[in-house]
């Protein structure tokens, strides 16, 4: 008798549960329902309230002047069509000042222009714009503390072709640009992590880095992480590693280069990223005998930012090696060696970052010995527009007496200036 009593409460108790479980379900629905009904409400009211707005343009339309008038808005349509044709552009400058124990070394190890005092280091001027739909177009150019202005790169690039003639995940570019070397020799001297150039770059490149006329081909790969495969022909101009300036120009004659790069990316978590990149150049030197000139190198770059404060906080340690060899075709006229750097930034405020970098030039060992330099830098950014700089390095040379400089720089941008590279 126990047992039934227990069992038909055990029933009755399942039974009320499963009924209140509807009855909450029944009452979701029905307020699901309401709120449906009360938006197609909203909806309607708000066509009525067009209603009139669109009849009245209606009726301005067909009372307009016939075709053979002249149409008053012409003129706002051509301007408006004039716009959409327009580049983008914008300028950027560099104001240096700044003091050195030796400005003519100073020179020879920076690339810089250097002198004792107050500077103007450079202007910049890009236009942007689209040809069509498939190409866009980019020109810089340069104008430096003298008044010379030089183009520094102009090119067009491509991801589509009509009748998918070019394969997918492929980007072309073709005209003058940075070729893509490593990681610095990408940047634009604005662009520059550090005031100067990492000593190993102004060595094997020159003051004005590699940068080439020539046609670039890059593929993406498929995979789960970014992969990109860029193989570029160039035309071998660069004075660095191709065509040296103690040469006659009878035997500067270009012999041309190839370029090859392969860029790895990871996401490791959701606020750090490792990029890994292999390059090699080479080509034809303008020697006697036009020896072959190449360069080697290899890049890696960290970066941590935390989502929560990603405007406030971030860490970047890069680190790149390059190794070259230059041979002039005659005994012991073949120069090698190569060279490092490894610079950490940490950005601590909302517009304040510390930085510092470490040069080694010299492994395998130059004729002249090693340089050893150290630098340090403080930044306040005021916005992405503008940045006040103070950098102080200090640089130790195996056959000659260090030097120190101080280097204060104001970079600034006016005008639609794209986005920099991440």
């Amino acid at each position: 008798m126990g047992v039934g009593l227990w069992t038909a409460a055990f029933f009755t108790t399942t039974l009320w549960a499963q009924d209140t479980e509807i009855e909450i379900l029944k009452r979701q629905l029905r307020e699901m329902q309401g709120q449906m009904q009360k938006m197609a409400e909203r909806i309607e009211q708000l066509e009525r309230e067009k209603a009139p707005e669109t009849a009245q343009m209606k009726s301005s339309e067909s009372q307009s002047p016939p075709a053979t008038s002249p149409a008053p808005q012409a003129p706002a349509t051509a301007k408006g069509i004039a716009s959409a044709f327009n580049p983008a552009i914008s300028v950027n400058g560099l104001f240096l000042g700044g003091f050195s124990s030796s400005p003519r070394k100073t020179r020879s190890l920076t690339g810089l222009d250097f002198h004792n005092g107050f500077n103007f280091q450079e202007a910049e001027f890009q236009f942007t714009a689209d040809v069509d739909p498939y190409w866009k177009a980019n020109f810089i150019l340069g104008i430096d503390r003298r008044g010379e202005t030089e183009l520094e790169e102009g090119y067009v690039t491509s991801e589509e072709f009509p009748y998918d003639l070019l394969p997918r995940n492929t980007g072309l570019k073709l005209g003058k640009f940075f070729p893509g070397f490593g990681k610095h020799n990408l940047f634009h001297a604005h662009q520059f992590p550090f005031i100067d150039p990492p000593l190993v770059s102004q060595s094997v490149f020159g003051a004005e880095g590699l940068r080439e006329p020539g046609l670039s081909v890059a593929y993406l790969f498929p995979s789960s992480w970014f992969s990109e495969l860029t193989f570029q022909g160039l035309a071998g101009e660069n004075e660095g590693l191709f065509r040296f300036a103690e040469e006659p120009e009878r035997d500067a004659k270009r012999r041309g280069a190839y370029l090859g790069h392969w860029k790895n990316f990871f996401d490791l978590t959701d606020s750090t990223t490792l990029e890994v990149g292999n390059s090699y150049v080479a080509g034809r030197n303008s020697a006697a005998r036009h020896k072959l000139s190449q360069a080697a190198g290899l890049d890696l770059t960290l970066k941590w930012r935390p989502l929560e404060r990603a405007t406030e906080e971030g860490l970047t340690w890069q680190s790149e090696y390059i190794f070259f060899s230059r041979d002039q075709g005659r005994e012991e006229s073949l120069t090698r060696g190569g060279g490092l750097y490894s610079s950490l930034q940490y950005q601590f405020a909302r517009r304040w970052w510390v930085q510092g970098r470490y040069d080694l030039l010299g492994i395998p060992k130059f004729d002249d010995g090693r340089k050893h330099r150290w630098s340090t830098l403080l930044a306040f950014v005021p916005s992405e527009f503008s940045a006040i700089r103070l950098q102080h390095s200090y640089t130790l040379q195996e056959n000659a007496s260090p030097v120190n400089q101080l280097l204060l720089q104001f970079n600034y941008t006016i005008g639609s200036h794209p986005a920099h590279r991440y």
